[in-house]
C-alpha cells in the first residue's frame, strides 16, 4: 500500500479537563482521555511528584488554571486579559518592601515587621478568597434565576468550594494567632475570652448555631496551650542577637517574646568562679555560645519543647532539668538558668549548623568542667 492510500490521520481531540470521572478538577481524567493513559497513573503520578519537591501540585494547579473545561470555550485563567499592569505595580510594591522594611525597621512593628508581614498576607488572603466565593455565588444565583434549569458547572463548584476554604482557614489561622498572642500576654484576659466562648457555644446549642464550634476551637485551642506551657510572649518577636565584648557589656538577663534568641559570649572572659546568667523565650529557639574554657552548670524549664546543653539533653512536656556540675579551682564557671514555654534551648561550645541536629553531645563536652586548667592548656 503507497503512502496515498494510506487513511488519513484522525486529529486529535482538543486538551480538555472532562466532567466525567473527575475527582478534584477534572484535570488527570482530561489527560488521560487526551493521551489514552488510565487517569489512576496519572493521578499517583501528580500524588508522587506533589510529595517529593511539591512539584505536582503546581502542576495540577497549572492545568486546572489553563487548560479548559468540557464545554468550556476558554480556560479560568486568561494570560492576555490578566491586569498585568497591577500586577507589575503589586510585585514592585512587594519587592519594595521586602528591601525596604528590614533596613527601615518599622516604627509600628520593630523588629517584628515579618510577623506584621505574614498576618496581614493571611488576612488579605482571606478577604480575597471571601470576595471571590461571594462573586461566584452570585453569578450562580444569576444563572439560576435567566434558566432554572441549568446547574452550575463543576469549575463553579469547585472554584467555589477552594475560596470557602481558603478564607475559612485564613480566619482560623488568625483567630489560633490571636488567642497564642493574647494568652502569652494577657493571659486573664484570654482566659475570659475563652469562658464567654464557652458561655455563646452553650446559648448556640439551643439555636442550632453549630458553626461556632470552629472559630471558636481555633481560638480557644492555642489559648490552652500556650497558657499549659507558660509560655511568655512579652518581649517583641523575631531574631535577636547579643555577642557582648566584654564583662562590662554582659547583661545578666536576656529575653525574647517569640522567635531566635542567640547569645554569644566566646569572645567574654569571664573571672574565675561563678557568673550567673538568666535566659527567657515564650517560643522558638534560644541559643547560648560559651568557650570551651568555661564549665556550664544549666537550669532548664521547658514548658514543651527540647533542652541540648552541651554533652547533655532532656526533651519533653513540663520539663524542669538541672546539670550543676562543680568546677576545678581557677575554671570559670556559667551558672546559666532559661526558660522556654514552647520550643528549644541549646547551650555550644560551636556555631550550630543549618541543620542544628539535637544529637547528644553534639554541642560541646563541658570537659571545662573536668579538666584543670594547667591540664586543659597542656592539651
Amino acid at each position: 500500500m503507497s503512502s496515498s492510500e494510506l487513511p488519513p490521520e484522525r486529529p486529535r481531540a482538543r486538551l480538555i479537563r472532562t466532567r466525567r470521572g473527575r475527582l478534584i478538577g477534572g484535570v488527570c481524567s482530561g489527560l488521560g482521555a487526551h493521551f489514552g493513559v488510565d487517569p489512576i497513573l496519572l493521578r499517583i503520578a501528580f500524588v508522587a511528584l506533589a510529595i517529593f519537591g511539591g512539584i505536582g501540585f503546581w502542576l495540577y494547579l497549572a492545568f486546572l488554571l489553563l487548560v479548559p473545561e468540557e464545554g468550556a470555550s476558554a480556560p479560568p485563567l486568561r494570560l492576555r486579559q490578566l491586569p498585568w499592569r497591577l500586577i507589575a505595580g503589586a510585585a514592585a510594591l512587594i519587592a519594595a518592601a521586602a528591601v525596604g522594611l528590614p533596613a527601615a525597621s518599622h516604627p509600628a512593628l520593630g523588629s517584628a515587621w515579618p510577623a506584621g508581614v505574614v498576618v496581614g498576607t493571611i488576612a488579605l488572603v482571606g478577604v480575597a478568597a471571601l470576595g471571590l466565593r461571594i462573586a461566584l455565588r452570585r453569578r450562580i444565583r444569576e444563572q439560576r434565576r435567566s434558566d432554572p434549569e441549568r446547574a452550575p458547572s463543576p469549575d463553579q463548584r469547585l472554584w467555589s468550594f477552594l475560596a470557602l476554604a481558603v478564607a475559612v482557614t485564613a480566619g482560623i489561622v488568625l483567630l489560633a494567632l490571636a488567642g497564642a498572642w493574647l494568652a502569652g500576654t494577657e493571659r486573664h484576659v484570654a482566659a475570659w475570652a475563652v469562658v464567654a466562648l464557652g458561655a455563646a457555644l452553650a446559648l448556640a446549642a439551643f439555636t442550632g448555631a453549630r458553626r461556632l464550634v470552629v472559630p471558636a476551637l481555633a481560638f480557644a485551642l492555642p489559648v490552652a496551650a500556650i497558657a499549659a506551657a507558660h509560655a511568655d510572649l512579652h518581649g517583641g518577636v523575631g531574631e535577636r542577637t547579643y555577642r557582648p565584648a566584654a564583662l562590662a557589656q554582659l547583661r545578666s538577663t536576656y529575653s525574647l517574646g517569640a522567635g531566635l534568641l542567640e547569645v554569644d559570649l566566646r569572645d567574654v572572659q569571664l573571672p574565675p568562679g561563678d557568673t550567673s546568667l538568666h535566659v527567657r523565650l515564650g517560643a522558638g529557639q534560644i541559643v547560648v555560645l560559651v568557650s570551651d574554657r568555661v564549665c556550664v552548670a544549666t537550669h532548664a524549664h521547658i514548658g514543651a519543647g527540647y533542652v541540648g546543653a552541651l554533652d547533655r539533653e532532656s526533651g519533653g512536656l513540663d520539663v524542669n532539668w538541672v546539670h550543676r556540675p562543680s568546677a576545678p579551682t581557677g575554671v570559670p564557671r556559667l551558672l546559666l538558668s532559661g526558660r522556654v514555654g514552647l520550643g528549644t534551648l541549646i547551650v555550644a561550645d560551636r556555631p550550630l549548623g543549618h541543620g542544628g541536629g539535637f544529637q547528644p553531645g553534639a554541642y560541646g563536652n563541658n570537659d571545662a568542667c573536668r579538666t584543670p586548667p594547667q591540664l586543659g592548656a597542656a592539651q
